[in-house]
Protein backbone atom coordinates (compact mmCIF):
# COMPACT_ATOMS: atom_id res chain seq x y z
CA UNK A 1 0.00 0.00 0.00
CA UNK A 2 2.59 2.20 0.72
CA UNK A 3 3.76 2.05 -2.83
CA UNK A 4 0.36 3.22 -4.30
CA UNK A 5 0.79 7.14 -3.72
CA UNK A 6 4.14 7.40 -5.66
CA UNK A 7 3.53 4.75 -8.70
CA UNK A 8 -0.04 7.02 -9.41
CA UNK A 9 2.35 9.93 -9.25
CA UNK A 10 4.74 8.19 -11.51
CA UNK A 11 1.95 7.37 -14.05
CA UNK A 12 0.09 10.35 -14.36
CA UNK A 13 3.79 11.97 -14.61
CA UNK A 14 3.74 12.24 -18.61
CA UNK A 15 -0.11 12.84 -18.91
CA UNK A 16 1.05 16.34 -16.92
CA UNK A 17 3.60 16.92 -18.91
CA UNK A 18 2.21 16.48 -22.55
CA UNK A 19 -0.97 18.70 -20.74
CA UNK A 20 1.41 21.75 -20.15
CA UNK A 21 3.15 21.14 -22.93
CA UNK A 22 0.80 22.62 -25.28
CA UNK A 23 1.05 22.83 -29.13
CA UNK A 24 3.97 23.82 -31.00
CA UNK A 25 2.14 27.08 -32.42
CA UNK A 26 1.95 28.34 -28.78
CA UNK A 27 5.79 28.53 -28.29
CA UNK A 28 6.30 31.41 -31.25
CA UNK A 29 5.48 34.90 -31.21
CA UNK A 30 4.79 37.85 -33.18
CA UNK A 31 6.34 41.15 -34.28
CA UNK A 32 4.54 43.08 -31.12
CA UNK A 33 6.28 39.81 -28.95
CA UNK A 34 2.69 38.93 -28.55
CA UNK A 35 2.00 34.95 -28.33
CA UNK A 36 0.88 33.73 -32.11
CA UNK A 37 -1.98 32.18 -30.14
CA UNK A 38 -2.94 28.50 -30.36
CA UNK A 39 -4.46 26.23 -32.84
CA UNK A 40 -8.14 27.86 -31.58
CA UNK A 41 -6.39 31.23 -33.62
CA UNK A 42 -5.21 29.58 -36.62
CA UNK A 43 -6.50 27.32 -39.90
CA UNK A 44 -4.66 25.51 -42.42
CA UNK A 45 -4.04 27.34 -45.63
CA UNK A 46 -2.14 27.68 -48.77
CA UNK A 47 0.76 30.00 -48.09
CA UNK A 48 3.84 31.07 -49.88
CA UNK A 49 6.30 33.58 -49.52
CA UNK A 50 6.12 36.19 -52.67
CA UNK A 51 9.29 38.54 -51.82
CA UNK A 52 11.68 39.59 -49.25
CA UNK A 53 11.20 43.66 -48.50
CA UNK A 54 13.77 44.44 -46.14
CA UNK A 55 11.72 43.75 -42.46
CA UNK A 56 8.35 42.47 -44.12
CA UNK A 57 7.64 39.74 -46.10
CA UNK A 58 5.32 39.72 -48.81
CA UNK A 59 3.59 36.44 -48.70
CA UNK A 60 0.25 35.28 -50.39
CA UNK A 61 -2.18 33.31 -48.26
CA UNK A 62 -4.74 31.46 -49.69
CA UNK A 63 -4.71 33.85 -53.39
CA UNK A 64 -4.76 36.84 -51.06
CA UNK A 65 -1.74 39.15 -50.91
CA UNK A 66 -0.58 39.97 -47.50
CA UNK A 67 2.37 42.13 -46.00
CA UNK A 68 3.66 41.13 -42.52
CA UNK A 69 6.94 41.72 -40.33
CA UNK A 70 9.33 39.15 -40.72
CA UNK A 71 9.46 38.73 -36.83
CA UNK A 72 5.73 37.34 -37.84
CA UNK A 73 6.43 34.82 -40.33
CA UNK A 74 7.57 31.64 -38.68
CA UNK A 75 8.55 28.10 -40.64
CA UNK A 76 6.28 25.73 -39.75
CA UNK A 77 6.99 22.61 -37.99
CA UNK A 78 4.50 20.65 -40.13
CA UNK A 79 4.34 20.36 -43.57
CA UNK A 80 1.06 22.34 -43.62
CA UNK A 81 1.11 26.12 -43.56
CA UNK A 82 -1.09 28.39 -40.74
CA UNK A 83 -2.43 31.49 -40.41
CA UNK A 84 -2.89 32.79 -36.86
CA UNK A 85 -5.30 35.69 -36.90
CA UNK A 86 -5.62 38.77 -34.57
CA UNK A 87 -8.28 38.82 -32.23
CA UNK A 88 -8.01 42.61 -31.77
CA UNK A 89 -7.92 43.94 -34.98
CA UNK A 90 -11.59 44.41 -36.38
CA UNK A 91 -11.42 40.42 -37.84
CA UNK A 92 -12.20 38.54 -34.69
CA UNK A 93 -13.70 35.41 -35.64
CA UNK A 94 -15.71 33.39 -36.76
CA UNK A 95 -14.43 35.55 -39.97
CA UNK A 96 -10.65 34.57 -40.19
CA UNK A 97 -10.02 37.39 -42.22
CA UNK A 98 -7.31 36.78 -44.51
CA UNK A 99 -5.44 40.69 -44.60
CA UNK A 100 -2.17 42.15 -43.33
CA UNK A 101 -4.40 44.21 -40.72
CA UNK A 102 -6.05 40.34 -39.48
CA UNK A 103 -2.68 39.06 -39.71
CA UNK A 104 -0.79 38.14 -36.74
CA UNK A 105 1.12 35.09 -37.42
CA UNK A 106 2.06 33.15 -40.51
CA UNK A 107 3.83 29.65 -40.66
CA UNK A 108 4.88 28.89 -43.73
CA UNK A 109 4.84 24.53 -44.45
CA UNK A 110 8.34 23.54 -46.41
CA UNK A 111 8.02 19.78 -48.08
CA UNK A 112 4.03 19.68 -47.88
Amino acid sequence: MKYVLPLGILLCLPMLLWATHGHWIDHYRSADGVSCCGMQDCVKVAARLVEDRGTMWHAEVNGTSVVLPKKSVHLSEEPAAYWCYNAQAPCPPPQLEISSACGRCLFVGVGG
